[in-house]
């Protein structure tokens, strides 16, 4: 029998930016039958760098790691010597190689493991989803939804767009602002019927009311989601699949991203494109695997944007947008997807199935 401890349960109870934790370690509870455990997690938290967001849970004996940090550079090579398997949510296969070559840890390199970012709330937005489908208000009411969130206001700090002034300094930091900056700017400016909104992530120094707004409750966000026939989710320059695409899948909306991740996701919870997202920006940069890993350029997408592209992109959009039988299409197979990939059958197994391969 399968004996399965987990460290530091208060995560399964944890809400806000860095709740990931509940749907997949609930999983194990319900599918595998795991415990929580009050004794102490086997390392300290790395805090330095940055706090480095993760957790551990004993599986027969073995230590399993899950590095829930969304800087692709990162990792806590004290964790990885200790454990038997690392599971990291945003892997780039090639990073990762030359973080252990340059530590001296290749040796290292066999329990990795690719994982991924979930919602806190899927239960909530499944609800949500089936409450709408059975009051029959599962129907759109615009053509986009563009909720994202910023960490920045550069727009009323004055500042200049670096897509816009070429002198200007391309930072991942500025190039988070910009690039969802100028995707509303262009949907709006083309026309596009939907609701749009940057928001502050809880920072309230950030909101104006012009350029930054508050948050949304979850409710209103769902809502929100569900009002539109496709959802924005920004993929830059994490180049990654943020929480949200769990969200919109679950409530029957397929995504819009700016460009297809760099990073893994592992192949139960792989959405494909066409079928399940749009790309506005495809083919706009890569991580730099020449680059040293001193420079944000080698784990970043940092590519510099024309802005006649961003016209053309959401001329393009507009043609796809019209098709509302495709798009119809597209969300039944996004609902379908989200019942197969988030139960929590599937991820209990998929876990199972990554750690009984490297212990």
């Amino acid at each position: 029998m399968t004996s399965i401890r987990i460290y530091e349960p208060d995560l399964m109870y944890r809400r806000g930016f860095n709740g990931f934790y509940r749907h997949f370690l609930s999983a194990l509870v319900e599918n595998m039958g795991a415990r929580v455990t009050d004794d102490p997690r086997p390392l300290l938290r790395m805090i330095k760098p940055r706090e480095h967001e993760s957790c551990w849970v004993e599986w027969n004996g073995a230590l399993v790691f899950f590095d829930m940090s969304d800087h692709v550079h990162l990792f806590d090579l004290d964790a990885l010597k200790r454990c038997s398997v690392y599971f990291k949510a945003n892997l780039h296969r090639g990073i990762a190689r030359r973080v252990f070559i340059e530590n001296d840890l290749m040796a290292c390199e066999s329990k990795l493991s690719s994982f991924l970012f979930f919602s806190e709330g899927l239960e909530d937005f499944e609800r949500d989803a089936r409450r709408r489908r059975f009051w029959s208000m599962d129907r759109p009411k615009y053509d986009v939804c563009c909720i994202m969130g910023v960490y920045e206001n550069l727009v009323r700090d004055g500042h200049r767009s670096p897509f816009e002034c070429g002198e200007e300094p391309m930072t991942p930091a500025s190039y988070h602002f910009w690039v969802r900056w100028h995707v509303v700017q262009a949907l709006k400016q083309e026309g596009i019927p939907g609701y749009y909104r940057l928001t502050s992530r809880g920072n309230r120094s950030l909101e104006d009311g012009v350029s930054v707004f508050g948050n949304l409750s979850r409710r209103q966000f769902s809502r929100r989601i569900s009002d539109g026939q496709i959802t924005v989710v920004s993929t830059l320059p994490h180049a990654l699949f943020p929480w949200k695409a769990s969200e919109s899948f679950t409530l029957g909306r397929p995504i819009l991203i700016e460009q297809a991740p760099l990073t893994e996701t592992p192949a139960p919870f792989m959405p494909l494109a066409g079928e399940h997202f749009l790309e506005l920006l495809p083919g706009m940069g890569e991580i730099d695997g020449l680059v040293p890993l001193s420079d944000p350029a080698s784990y970043r997408v940092l590519a510099r944007i024309p802005m006649a592209h961003f016209r053309e992109r959401v001329v393009w959009l507009r043609s796809v947008l019209a098709g509302h039988a495709r798009l119809a299409e597209m969300g039944a197979a996004c609902r379908k997807f989200a019942e197969r990939a988030y139960d929590k059958k599937t991820v209990a197994e998929y876990i199972c199935s990554e750690v009984e391969k490297r212990i």
